[in-house]
């Protein structure tokens, strides 16, 4: 397990962390807006790229990469904040002893979950755009990038066909890459 692994592995960790701190019903908000997220960010990167290399005159896969996160974030956040203003109703019952601790306990499985899911998106949206030749060896080599995708499998109902089926980026310079 190489560096970009146990980075990966901390980030996901992350997550998971942030489940336990903020608690079931936060976290569920966060993986809502995460299903948004990848729902909204894939239909609209296209139309924001188009903006950014008008604006910049980037070009290449950079801006599809950096317009689907950024999208991705907005939406995943703004409906990550309508669940903590929900949360608020219910705060005195969640502050409650038991429920307190099993809010946090399911909250920092659910938050790995979504760390899970986060994460194997972006890595499906970069398979697709690739964005680097070292930086796509460190994704075809990685031991967790595939359990982050299987995961975020789930979700690719949602992605639009024209995304869906352009060729995986892995596949063609899984050959050319040499470790």
């Amino acid at each position: 397990m190489g560096l970009f692994d146990i980075v990966l592995l901390i980030s996901i960790g992350g997550f998971g962390l942030f489940g336990l701190w903020f608690g079931l019903i936060h976290t569920l908000g966060s993986l809502l807006g995460t299903v948004a997220g990848a729902y909204l960010a894939s239909r609209w990167y296209d139309n924001m790229v188009a903006w950014v290399e008008q604006i910049t005159g980037w070009d290449g896969n950079w801006p599809n990469i950096i317009m689907f996160i950024i999208a991705f974030v907005v939406v995943n956040r703004f409906v990550g904040f309508l669940f903590w203003l929900a949360e608020r109703l219910f705060k005195s019952l969640t502050e409650l002893p038991f429920i307190a601790s099993l809010n946090r306990f399911l909250g920092f499985f659910l938050g790995l979950f979504e760390g899970m899911i986060t994460f194997g998106l972006i890595f499906y949206f970069i398979d697709k755009f690739p964005v680097g030749e070292t930086f796509m060896g460190w994704v075809a080599v990685s031991k967790v990038v595939p359990y982050t995708v299987n995961t975020a499998d789930i979700l690719l109902p949602l992605i639009p066909d024209a995304i869906k089926n352009l060729e995986s980026a892995i596949g063609l310079i899984g050959g050319k890459i040499s470790i």
